[in-house]
């Protein structure tokens, strides 16, 4: 079993459970988020919870944005 890298994300087997997969983030002393501190039963349900995430992520910050701009006008 391998180590994959995904979208700023690791996915790699977990030391307890080799069957299963954990996800870390690239670098040292990233956060991971809730929806991806879980166990995978395979490296592709792992990168469609990455994905899923990065969209609701990126949902909130436009959202976010898009009214501060509407309210600031």
């Amino acid at each position: 079993m391998s180590i994959f890298e995904y979208r700023g994300y690791i996915i790699s087997p977990c030391k307890k459970m080799p069957t299963s997969y954990n996800v870390a983030t690239q670098g040292q002393g990233g956060k991971i988020p809730k929806i991806l501190e879980s166990l995978f039963t395979s490296t592709n349900i792992a990168k469609e919870f990455i994905d899923e995430y990065l969209k609701t992520r990126v949902e909130k910050e436009s959202k976010n944005g898009k009214a501060s701009s509407e309210s600031g006008g």
